[in-house]
């Protein structure tokens, strides 16, 4: 009924420590087309579309046909009580980053400039770019905050030296990022 596509590209981070996705696509396809049905794809030197990004191809026919079929079983709660009896495409919920790693109002802003040509002040885009920079530097503190054994285990290897706080427990969920 239902095809995962997956593919990934991966290169030597600028330190030649780690390997890094260069780009990536998730695609999920209907048995009744050869089109996905929707993508996710990552590229990283992205320049005229987002870097990370999720694109819809579903027609209203082949999403509804998958939805009535396959998406009965759904957990989430009214799926099978629409009142007209067909599930809505608006019911799919797509998971974006999480809490810590979703994208910001001004990357929603920014898509709306590029994909429908959204009037904008001349200095929208180095407006949303500030933005946006202080909501992920937000975010990293934190993740940090979600995760300090992470963020100890990163920074001791680019040379770091950390010492814990006298009098304070160490951290109870293990590298493990808790929910918000």
């Amino acid at each position: 009924m239902l095809s995962l596509k997956v593919s990934m590209s991966c290169e030597w981070d600028l330190e030649r420590k780690f390997l890094a996705v260069h780009s990536s696509k998730i695609e999920v396809l209907a048995s009744v087309s050869r089109e996905p049905l929707f993508r996710f794809e990552y590229v990283r030197g992205a320049n005229s579309v987002p870097a990370a990004h999720l694109q819809v191809h579903a027609h209203r026919d082949a999403m509804t046909y998958v939805m009535t079929t396959v998406g009965r079983t759904s957990k989430r709660p009214g799926r099978s009580a629409k009142t007209d009896g067909l599930p809505k495409l608006q019911d799919l919920h797509f998971p974006l980053g999480g809490h810590r790693f979703r994208p910001a109002l001004e990357d929603v802003v920014e898509m709306l400039i590029d994909e429908f040509n959204l009037d904008h002040e001349l200095d929208a885009r180095e407006v949303l770019a500030e933005q946006r920079e202080t909501w992920r530097l937000t975010q990293t503190k934190a993740a940090v905050r979600d995760a300090p054994e992470a963020a100890i285990e990163a920074l001791t290897s680019m040379g770091y030296s950390i010492s814990p706080p006298e009098d304070t427990p160490p951290p109870r969920h293990h590298g493990r990022l808790r929910a918000l």
